[in-house]
């Protein structure tokens, strides 16, 4: 092992079977200069990431978080273990009162306790076990309830919810508005994570400490954390730490096969893949790419689409090389309360346009095939960012989105990675973008930095071109080239959907399938060092195979871009008008089934009496002949 640490690449056996046939595996030395260097001795090839400049500081001090706010985001689903994370917050932060919690808590009032008021209660057991005095001790005495003025709690029904990424998406609109009213600066930190957390004693500065090792102004800690036992301990005494680097196409993109890194000096970069379960960052990151709240019902898909806004703005994930923040996976997944979101308030159409908008975002096969309609997505507020290109990303992160592969050249990216060069945006690090009501871009003409600049369009100033305007006519020969690839892909996709949707489905699907006929619910597991990620088996999923089942009934939706006003991308989970069916029964057939069967029936009925009224006809004829 190098003096900074060591990178697990998995199993070989294991790599060539997912495809990463140039791949030794095993263990590399992790060396951090490679990410400015990409391995060059030449002085002119050393390109590293972007620090804070002291115009962009708003008068703070370029690293530590002296005269910054931490903000922490907590998305809770019925979940009893709310309270103690906030007091296991609270009390083993270095600097408490700097830090301000928002809470998404999505109870059923008359059977779930409330967050802040049993973070109260605890806080006061402890206050009374230890006499009172800091806040490590419960507070001082005469304090009602320690730094409940710091908690935010925004309530909503449990029936209402709509999987993680609707909940997080309330989130960053709280988020949004504290910084509207000056609540939160750009220079602030963020850090999303569950509601079933425990925390390493001053894991506040330790976690602030840690971001600044990255030296990056755009870096965003991200993994999936290790388990609460792990609290306190030295894990395999080599300081191992998750590391995300791999994936598997599902529905979606899905993180997958977890490695893991050892005694690392400093974060490491990683391959653009994001774990929603810690993102620690400055708070220009939380504001310039929001969670996208218009994908119910979505739980593969998620963190992949966010890491692709995330570097195509300019941000980088790294991998924290040692663990502060750690999940309570026993206590939050054996609670069938805490799981049961995939029943919430969302219906197969919403997920079947949520899994339609995901793909369109990243050229998944099954999004939106029309160019113009795709790029307005993705130039809108919740789509790419414009420092780094959609292509650049298939690159460096070596995953083939547009022909849902795993790898574009069978190498593994899990080892040392050097950093992507990118022009920053000339109004700074601090800047967020703007959009209309519609979700569509304020801050155009697009200059020239940015990857949607167009120059027959943006050139000639706003709105005198039309930005259907291409650069230059395409090769024919190409562009055909082009269009029987993206057919073939596309029909590769609709074989694949059609076999989920029927017997042969994924491994977690045919788990979900059979929870649901059972009406359960269950949870993921994990076999080995590659896969440590648990998953929640809800009835998102099924809702996405009941949609390809409604297509193949005849019950068709219409493309979200395709809706609504001319051109418009809707907004919002209750877009959609929901549409039920059931297993057995004429009865429970959709509307527009019953309707066509009706008409089929009684066009028949008049066929026969038409048919039998010419027969009579005929014998008439033949007796009067006779």
């Amino acid at each position: 092992m190098g003096k900074d640490g060591s990178i697990f690449l998995g199993n070989p056996q294991n790599l060539k079977r997912d495809g990463y046939y140039k791949s030794e595996g095993g263990n590399v030395d992790y060396d951090p200069a490679y990410e400015c260097t990409g391995g060059s001795t030449e002085p002119a090839d050393k390109r590293c990431p972007f620090q804070l400049k002291t115009p962009d500081a708003m008068d703070q001090s370029l690293t530590g978080w002296e005269g910054r706010l931490l903000h922490i985001n907590l998305p809770s689903y019925r979940d009893p273990l709310c309270p103690r994370t906030l007091k296991y917050l609270f009390t083993k932060a270095k600097r408490p009162f700097d830090i301000r919690v928002r809470v998404l808590q999505q109870n059923v009032p008359s059977e779930d306790p409330p967050c802040l008021e049993k973070y109260c209660e605890m806080m006061a057991d402890l206050r009374r076990e230890t006499g009172g005095g800091g806040t490590s001790k419960g507070g001082p005495a005469g304090d009602d309830c320690p730094h409940r003025d710091q908690v935010y709690i925004h309530p909503i029904h449990a029936k209402e919810a709509a999987g993680p990424t609707y909940a997080r998406g309330l989130l960053g609109q709280d988020i949004r508005e504290a910084y509207e009213k000056n609540e939160l600066s750009t220079q602030d930190f963020c850090m999303s994570t569950d509601s079933h957390m425990d925390f390493e004693p001053e894991w506040d500065q330790k976690m602030v400490d840690m971001w600044d090792l990255a030296v990056n102004e755009y870096a965003v800690l991200s993994t999936y954390v290790a388990n609460i036992d792990q609290l306190g301990k030295n894990l395999n005494g080599s300081h191992e730490v998750p590391h995300l680097c791999m994936v598997v196409f599902t529905s979606q993109v899905r993180t997958h096969a977890t490695k893991c890194a050892h005694n690392l000096s400093k974060p490491k970069l990683t391959n653009v893949v994001w774990g929603a379960g810690l993102s620690f960052s400055k708070c220009h990151a939380e504001l310039k790419v929001p969670v996208d709240p218009h994908t119910p019902g979505v739980f593969d898909g998620e963190e992949f689409n966010r890491a692709a806004r995330f570097w195509t703005y300019g941000y980088d994930i790294y991998t924290p090389h040692r663990v502060y923040v750690l999940h309570d996976y026993p206590g939050s997944q054996h609670n069938p309360k805490t799981t049961g979101w995939g029943h919430g308030d969302f219906s197969p159409a919403q997920v079947k346009n949520a899994h339609y908008r995901l793909n369109t975002m990243l050229d998944v096969p099954g999004g939106e095939r029309d160019y113009d309609k795709a790029l307005q997505l993705k130039k809108s507020k919740y789509g790419l960012g414009d420092r780094r290109s959609l292509d650049d990303l298939i690159q460096f992160s070596g995953i083939d989105l547009r022909h849902k592969k795993v790898t574009i050249d069978g190498k593994n990216r899990c080892g040392n990675l050097q950093w992507v060069p990118f022009t920053e945006n000339p109004k700074g690090v601090n800047y967020i973008p703007k959009f209309d009501e519609d979700e569509q871009p304020l801050d155009v003409p697009y200059e020239k930095t940015s990857v949607w600049y167009d120059p027959h369009v943006d050139g000639a100033g706003a709105g005198l071109v039309s930005r259907r305007v291409k650069i230059e006519k395409e090769d024919p020969a190409e562009v055909e080239i082009r269009r029987v690839a993206e057919e073939a892909a596309h029909d590769a996709h609709k074989k694949e959907a059609e076999k989920l949707a029927g017997s042969s489905l994924h491994e977690d699907h045919k788990a979900l399938a059979a929870a649901l006929e059972a009406e359960g619910g269950g949870s993921g597991g994990h076999d080995s060092q590659e896969s440590d990620h648990r998953e929640v088996i809800s009835n998102a999923a099924a809702a996405a195979l009941k949609a390809e089942q409604m297509d193949r009934d005849g019950v068709k939706f219409f493309p979200p871009l395709l809706r609504g006003k001319p051109g418009g991308i809707p907004k919002g989970r209750f877009f959609f008008s929901p549409v039920k069916l059931s297993k057995h029964g004429v009865e429970n057939l959709p509307i527009q089934v019953k309707l066509s069967v009706f008409a089929m029936v009684l066009g028949i009925c008049f066929a026969i009496i038409a048919s039998g009224g010419d027969k009579r006809k005929r014998r008439a004829n033949s007796k009067k002949s006779g």
